[in-house]
């Protein structure tokens, strides 16, 4: 995982080379660079097979019918890109994920949230339209994740694991101005995490299974924000 990470770096750093490396005569008349400021929110569904089958263990048999192999996350995000050339951008993103699913047993409830950074590098490649824009894109990061357990909102215990991500994602932008674009997309992920471990470093592991539990998995999104160009 970090290899293709890595190698994911260099191939944006030698694009930014070769775009930039054109004769003086070409970049003279080349289409003036951008940056471009992204905000909004999303929506992620996504499964975990390994806190799925975690929760199916410890969870009173009664309520083991309400966990679902995909839940679903809410986000907040934010970007800053670089327009370096008329079809290439690259673009550092990062949002903060939340994902909280409660379980009712007798007058138990255990509730389980999972927060999340998430920051990615990406590289796009961009279609424009007068009225929109098209871009379509893939890159990776490296994520830090925390699982609180509560039961009755008195007792939390907390977990932390890390581990990389994988995204492509496919923009749609349509123009509300010279500077100001719509910023509407679906994407795609995987990851893969370390273990989940406590404050002492000890590692979650299943009761009667005794695995280790980790928050890999893979999923689908959607977000809805805005974009803003400046030249």
């Amino acid at each position: 995982m970090q290899r293709s990470f890595f190698l994911i770096i260099c191939f944006c750093i030698l694009l930014l080379f070769l775009t930039n490396s054109q004769p003086y005569s070409q970049v003279k008349n080349k289409k003036q660079s951008s940056l471009i400021f992204s905000l909004g929110m999303g929506i992620d569904y996504g499964a975990t097979p390994s806190y799925t089958d975690y929760l199916r263990n410890e969870l009173p048999v009664s309520a083991r019918d309400s966990i679902k192999t995909f839940s679903t996350g809410i986000e907040f995000f934010g970007g800053i890109a670089y327009e370096f050339a008329k079809n290439i951008s690259v673009k550092l993103d990062y949002s903060y994920f939340i994902r909280s699913n409660s379980y009712s047993f007798i007058y138990y409830v255990f509730d389980y949230t999972i927060t999340s950074h998430q920051p990615y590098l990406m590289i796009f490649y961009n279609l424009k339209n007068p009225k929109y824009t098209f871009k379509f894109g893939a890159g990776g990061g490296f994520h830090l994740y925390k699982l609180e357990n509560n039961v009755n909102t008195s007792n939390t215990i907390g977990y932390t694991a890390n581990g990389f991500s994988f995204r492509g994602e496919v923009i749609f932008g349509p123009k509300l101005s010279k500077n100001l674009e719509t910023y509407i997309s679906g994407f795609v992920f995987a990851s893969s995490t370390s273990s989940l471990k406590d404050s002492n470093g000890s590692l979650l592991k299943g009761t009667s299974t005794g695995k280790e539990v980790n928050l890999g998995g893979y999923g689908v999104g959607a977000r809805l924000g805005l974009s803003f160009y400046l030249n």
